[in-house]
């Protein structure tokens, strides 16, 4: 019997004409091949191609799931320029196609990320406890910074983003805004994982692979390498992401 169950927080599928893509049939094979249970699943065309686009793409793709190891992410947009319905309908929406958390793409899509832009839809995901995917900031944590004292009280999830350590700049989210959790896709240092979890709780940190951009076994491995005890693991694994998903009110 599996000891321990892996839910990828961080997977793109689909195709843009700038980064490797990956289809479907990709995915869920790279998932059989490193022992993946379930993938949390965002669009790869949704930088490209914008949000509205990508969204159906992605609901297209959770619809025609027949294994059931597939939820969905959608992108968000501001509210001024009317490209998406009020955050009740939007909200009921995700729910009607198995869209669990939500994603945006600000400096892609051409907005300032703050409370003037996002106000709405962000309170209302924070009121409702759903997990925000801040991917779109990796690397450009001035902006994150900025960003979540905007926010604090979002539930969401950044990624650690670099094999050299992110550790003076991941550190704060985490000490600071309770409702962050650390996705550690591309954080390739076990004994880094370690001290996360000593320091915060492994009940804060989320495993991820960043697929099409790196395999999903080198996060499995790093895990699986990280001196953390059996419980701690899975947690860290797959418990943390659906107790997330399943806090959420949709």
């Amino acid at each position: 019997m599996k000891d321990i169950f892996f839910f990828d927080s961080n997977v793109r599928v689909g195709f843009d004409n700038r980064h490797r893509g990956a289809s479907v049939q990709e995915l869920l094979d790279e998932m059989d091949l490193y022992g993946i249970d379930r993938a949390l699943v965002r669009s790869m065309s949704t930088k490209c191609s914008g949000a509205v686009i990508g969204n159906q793409l992605v609901t297209d793709v959770i619809a025609a799931d027949t294994t059931g190891r597939l939820d969905g992410v959608w992108c968000i947009l501001p509210s001024q320029c009317d490209d998406m319905p009020c955050p009740d309908d939007f909200f009921d929406s995700m729910k009607k196609n198995n869209i669990r958390a939500i994603t945006l793409e600000p400096f892609d899509h051409r907005y300032v990320p703050c409370r003037l832009t996002l106000g709405k839809i962000l309170d209302a995901a924070t009121e409702r406890k759903i997990p925000v995917l801040l991917h779109a900031f990796q690397g450009m944590w001035s902006e994150l910074y900025q960003f979540m004292k905007e926010f604090p009280d979002l539930t969401c999830i950044v990624n650690a983003g670099h094999k050299w350590g992110t550790d003076r700049n991941i550190r704060p989210l985490l000490e600071n805004f309770a409702n962050c959790s650390i996705e550690l896709g591309g954080y390739w240092i076990p004994e880094g994982i370690a001290d996360l979890a000593k320091l915060y709780g492994a009940n804060r940190l989320l495993y991820g692979s960043n697929f099409p951009g790196y395999n999903q076994g080198s996060s499995v491995f790093q895990l699986k390498h990280s001196t953390l005890d059996g419980d701690s693991i899975a947690l860290i694994a797959e418990k943390n992401l659906e107790n997330l998903l399943k806090g959420a009110d949709l």
